[in-house]
């Protein structure tokens, strides 16, 4: 039976032979390339490194190397470099070279010849450690299956062999892979959900264009708001506060022209606040590259001059990228009296309605 060394999109397959020879054959759509994939786990080792997640790399060496049957032995040697290469460039640690460890020695014990290295030998990988200025050794095993790459590493003290650090890197779950996505992993800490609930805080600045309920008829507003906001339920829902200040679009522009009606005059004291609830859909993990969306409903009101108000505001957010949204925004205000100087100058009430855009931090 051949065994699959590599697989491509655009590569071509190659297979080895019982006796040695290697054909090449078209990849098959949707498979991607064996170093593509490589280079996701590598990316995963790589991430733990920037983070400060890899214990016991001071004065390391790469001490045994194993892969699976079905990968020549000639890849130990540029795994090797990979992981040196990433280890050099992600910390401070000195990476050195142990020839020694890797030393056989052979001796003859009556008819029988005894092949015996430092790995079966502590006291004499101590001494060798000792000797080399070595502080700790890694062991890396490689896995090549057709469903996917396993690499599995663990480091070790030369005096006591006690592990300080192991860790298993799969394809199948590469956090490099699903970034590479755009999928973000904040949402999927299972350890930390397990253990402790940390609340993620979402703010977001926004620029409405509102038509308000006033008198005599409603006014079109522009409008700045902040909304900060609790995630919670993997991210599906929020809730929290959202403050606006409108301002009617013409008394910007003539704040001299301005009336006593003008409910939301520019540059006076005008504030709207509601409690926000929202439902986000976004599935079991929020991926930036596909289309998200929001529901929101606001239950509060707006203080503006001689005008005190409820207002029942529901919006859909549609998310672009990670950091943008566009709102359409749809509310009722129940009817309230306005007073001018003192005196009733009529029932507000009505639909406000309009849109926003989002800048989500």
């Amino acid at each position: 039976m051949p065994t699959q060394f590599a697989f491509g999109q655009e590569s071509p397959l190659i297979v080895a032979t019982s006796n040695g020879a290697s054909i090449q054959t078209p990849a098959k759509n949707g498979e991607r390339n064996f170093y593509e994939v490589l280079d996701d786990v590598i990316g995963d080792f790589e991430y733990d490194l920037k983070n400060g997640n890899v214990a016991g790399i001071k004065d390391l060496a790469i001490r045994n190397i194993g892969v699976s049957e079905n990968i020549p032995a000639s890849f130990k040697s540029h795994l090797e470099l990979l992981i040196t290469e990433k280890i050099l460039k992600n910390s401070k640690t000195r990476v050195i070279q142990c020839l020694p460890c890797r030393a056989r020695k052979t001796s003859l014990n009556g008819d029988q010849v005894v092949i015996t290295s430092p790995e079966s030998n502590q006291e004499e990988l101590s001494r060798i450690a000792k000797t080399a200025g070595i502080s700790h050794f890694m062991d890396i095993s490689f896995t090549y299956e057709p469903s996917g790459i396993l690499i599995s590493m663990f480091i070790t003290e030369p005096e006591s062999g006690s592990i300080v650090w192991s860790r298993s890197y799969n394809s199948e779950n590469s956090m490099a892979a699903a970034f590479r996505r755009g999928v973000d992993f904040n949402q999927n800490d299972q350890a930390r959900k397990q253990t402790e609930y940390s609340p993620t805080i979402q703010n977001r600045f926004i620029i409405y264009y509102l038509f308000e309920p006033s008198l005599p008829t409603a006014d079109g507003c522009l409008a700045l708001g902040f909304q900060t906001v609790e995630r919670y339920d993997n991210r599906k829902k929020e809730v929290g506060f959202e403050i606006n200040y409108l301002a009617n679009a013409s008394t910007i522009i003539n704040s001299s022209g301005a009336s006593s009606h003008d409910i939301y005059s520019a540059f006076g004291l005008n504030i709207t606040l509601l409690f926000h609830h929202a439902w986000n859909f976004i599935g079991e993990e929020e991926n930036y590259n596909r289309v998200r969306g929001s529901l929101s409903v606001g239950l509060g009101g707006t203080y503006a001059g001689g005008y005190l108000g409820g207002l029942v505001r529901s919006s859909y957010e549609w998310r672009l990228g990670k950091h943008y949204g566009v709102s359409f925004i749809l509310g009722y205000r129940p009817p309230s009296n306005a007073f001018i100087a003192g005196t009733t100058s009529g029932t507000i009430s009505g639909v406000e309605y309009g849109l926003g855009i989002n800048v989500l931090f």
